[in-house]
This record gives structure tokens, C-alpha cells and sequence, in this order.
């Protein structure tokens, strides 16, 4: 890991679990094993290096990244996206500092129209990827078209809310709660 890379990794760290504002650019130093001046090199500032961590996040948690139209088939679309979905949850329950994290960008987000925009973004990327994905789905010939952008939205506030929850350590069956959510937004919907 270069030194760019490995501000960025403590920045993460140190952000989620402290906060913007009880995180200094001297705790990120000390924790690479560089000077503060050092991070100077990299970043002009305290907000530019939060600023490109949350667009290190944010193309980390791409929608494509998780739910890739390709791989959805005809003959297996609900339990494609189901899969998709626990793949996601996973990977956010192996890392716990990514809500933490993710609680902090909505924080700043209602601070800071530049943190508010990329978050705004990524919602509605995913809005739009499931959008596309049952979209997708209908012209597989397995789905209706009807209210897609509604479930979209739903499933995208189903996703945030699991994310929100997993960070608050409320221990609900997220799993369960995902499948619930794929039954839900395809019952009815199948055209077959």
C-alpha cells in the first residue's frame, strides 16, 4: 500500500471511529508514521482528504459492484438479486466501520453542500441500478413494468436502512428482511 493509499486507510478508520470533527490530520500522521506535514503533500487539508475518502467510498459501493445486469437470467432473477443483496450484506458486516462511516458522511452531508451532493448521488444511483435492473427483468420477459421506479426506490430504502441499522448493532435478521424485500417488490410481477 503507497502512502496516498494508506492516509486514506487510516482516515477511514480514524473517521468512523472518532467522527470529523475529533479526528485531526496529526492522529492520521501518527498512525501512517509520517509527519503532518507529510499528508500536506496529499492533501491541502483536514476537508480535502474527507472529501476524497468519500469518493473512495463511494465508488467502492458502486451499485454495478453488487448487482451486475449480466448476470441475471431469465430462469433465476429473484434469486440472482436475492444473492446480490446478502453478498452486500455481508461485506458490511464484515467490515463495521463502513456505517460508522457512512453515519458520518450524512452527518457532514447536512453541513456541507459538497458532502451532501456524492451522497445524494449514490442513493440515486442506486435508485436508478435497480430502476435499470427491473427494467432488466422485464425484458427478460420474467417481470411486469409496472411500478418499477417505486420499487426501486423501496429497495434502495431497504438497502440504506440495513446499512443503518447494521451500524446502530440492532440485530435483526437482515437477511431475511432482503429476501422479504425481493418477494415483495417481484410478487405480482411475474409475467410468466
Amino acid at each position: 500500500m503507497n502512502t496516498y493509499e494508506q492516509i486514506l486507510d487510516t482516515a477511514y478508520q480514524l473517521f468512523a471511529r472518532n467522527g470529523y470533527a475529533k479526528t485531526s490530520l496529526s492522529m492520521i500522521a501518527k498512525e501512517v508514521g509520517i509527519s503532518k506535514p507529510a499528508i500536506y503533500y496529499y492533501f491541502s487539508s483536514k476537508e480535502v482528504l474527507f472529501d476524497a475518502l468519500l469518493q473512495a467510498v463511494c465508488d467502492e459501493i458502486r451499485f454495478e459492484k453488487y448487482f451486475s445486469l449480466p448476470v441475471f437470467t431469465a430462469d433465476r432473477f429473484a434469486e440472482q438479486l436475492i444473492q446480490c443483496g446478502l453478498t452486500m450484506i455481508q461485506d458490511q458486516r464484515n467490515d463495521p466501520l463502513y456505517s460508522l462511516l457512512m453515519k458520518e458522511f450524512m452527518i457532514q452531508s447536512t453541513r456541507d453542500e459538497k458532502i451532501l451532493a456524492p451522497v445524494k448521488a449514490i442513493i440515486e444511483s442506486y435508485v436508478k441500478g435497480f430502476e435499470d435492473l427491473l427494467q432488466h427483468g422485464v425484458r427478460l420477459g420474467v417481470l411486469t413494468g409496472e411500478d418499477l421506479r417505486v420499487k426501486a426506490e423501496m429497495m434502495t430504502l431497504v438497502v440504506d436502512q440495513i446499512d443503518n441499522y447494521m451500524g446502530l448493532g440492532i440485530g435483526l435478521d437482515y437477511e431475511g428482511l432482503w429476501r422479504q424485500c425481493v418477494h415483495q417488490t417481484l410478487q405480482g410481477a411475474v409475467s410468466k
